[in-house]
């Protein structure tokens, strides 16, 4: 079973608790921050990594480093994947959460690629087209690549809007490839 689907099985579970407990936003919120605390420290991630090391004590390092910072829920979470042997891909758990609670709320990631710099009213604009688009609410994410000349590239799930300006070129080259000078 891939990382994804182990990460969405304990997530369902997680899910289902945070969302009786009222505490979804809280959780997805914890697990991105003790995600950001292990990537940060080297030493942490290879204590968590290493399969010597036994579950009790990743968990009482767990408990020790984020008991009363973090909601109690999470903190039992993190000693049931210390248990399981499945701390190391927190991470992945952390990241898929959050996917996982922002699909339930009807919203959905983006990651948009533009050839130069857009100011934040063009953005919320592109953001509400690809809201009409998808009809969901898009969390989006921006970036620079002016390889693709003009327009933008936005991946959302397994989707690729591409209105690039290469990419029209390269549609203009396949119709006058083709013999087509027809609209």
């Amino acid at each position: 079973m891939t990382n994804k689907k182990v990460a969405r099985k304990y997530n369902t579970a997680l899910y289902l608790t945070a969302e009786d407990l009222k505490v979804t936003d809280k959780i997805k919120n914890d697990l991105w921050d003790i995600k950001r605390s292990i990537t940060a420290s080297r030493e942490l991630a290879n204590f968590l990594l290493t399969p010597v090391i036994s579950s009790e004590k990743k968990s009482s390092v767990i408990n020790a480093l984020f008991k009363g910072k973090v909601d109690n829920l999470t903190l039992k979470f993190l000693e049931f994947l210390c248990e399981k042997n499945r701390i190391q891909i927190l991470a992945e758990i952390a990241d898929d959460f959050a996917d996982f609670v922002n699909e339930k709320h009807g919203i959905v990631s983006a990651k948009i690629k533009t050839a130069v710099e857009i100011n934040d009213t063009e953005k919320k604009n592109l953001s509400k087209k690809l809201k009409q688009y998808t009809g969901k609410e898009i969390n989006a994410a921006f970036t620079v690549d002016p390889s693709i000349k003009g327009g933008f590239i936005a991946n959302i799930d397994d989707r690729i809007i591409d209105a690039s300006i290469i990419r029209q070129l390269e549609l203009l080259k396949e119709k006058l490839a083709g013999g087509n000078f027809n609209n």
